[in-house]
């Protein structure tokens, strides 16, 4: 069950049992992770125009302050494991030689972006707990509104 906050223009759970453990309830408002959806409502296509206009709604997904936490914590972690990975490998490339570091250039980028979000993954699953992706992924509300032409990606031209 939700409840539309017109002051914040989202959509507010009014269940507060945590989607990540399960076993936690969410005190306060914004611990939940709001996942913002999108639908088209108008598409242009000119040949030399290209727009899009759409609605966006975040819609709120219980969530415990301890959940919150490890949300946050692997963030962190998964971030800086990953620039560190990076780094270790370009240094690692540059003393073999300087092409090879400059070729190592775009994996050690896919690994900084691609990588970090993975990590962060990872970290969270380690904890028992599901990440904050696949949490509104399986929330009632959420699959409701994907089904009703919703989507979790933002339309572009």
């Amino acid at each position: 069950m939700y409840t539309f906050n017109h002051a914040r223009k989202r959509l507010e759970p009014t269940n507060s049992k945590c989607e990540y453990c399960e076993t936690g309830h969410s005190s306060f408002m914004e611990d939940n992770y709001f996942v913002p959806l999108y639908k088209e409502q108008d598409r242009t296509n000119i040949i030399v125009y290209r727009s899009v206009k759409y609605q966006k709604i975040p819609v709120g997904i219980p969530r415990c302050k301890s959940c919150k936490g490890i949300h946050e914590k692997s963030a962190r972690k998964g971030s800086a494991f990953a620039v560190l990975l990076a780094i270790a490998i370009e240094i690692i490339l540059f003393k073999i030689s300087p092409l090879w570091g400059v070729i190592g250039l775009f994996p050690s980028l896919i690994i900084l972006f691609a990588g970090a979000e993975y990590i962060q993954d990872k970290f969270v699953e380690n904890k028992g707990i599901t990440t904050k992706m696949n949490g509104a992924k399986h929330n009632g509300a959420v699959q409701d509104l994907v089904i009703s032409g919703w989507s979790f990606k933002k339309p572009s031209a």
